[in-house]
């Protein structure tokens, strides 16, 4: 995630456009793992709300 920034910064960082499927390329490029951006998501909202 460090080396996402999305291109609008007038607002405080809260929502990130297309972070999932930025997260989902990453992944890939890195373990060469293909997972879904809604993978992504559902997995990420799982973490959030333990």
């Amino acid at each position: 995630l460090k080396k996402y920034r999305p291109t609008s910064y007038t607002r405080q960082l809260r929502r990130f456009p297309k972070r999932n499927r930025f997260i989902s390329a990453h992944i890939f490029s890195v373990t060469g793992v293909r997972r879904t951006a809604k993978q992504v998501g559902s997995r990420l909202q799982q973490m959030r709300d333990t």
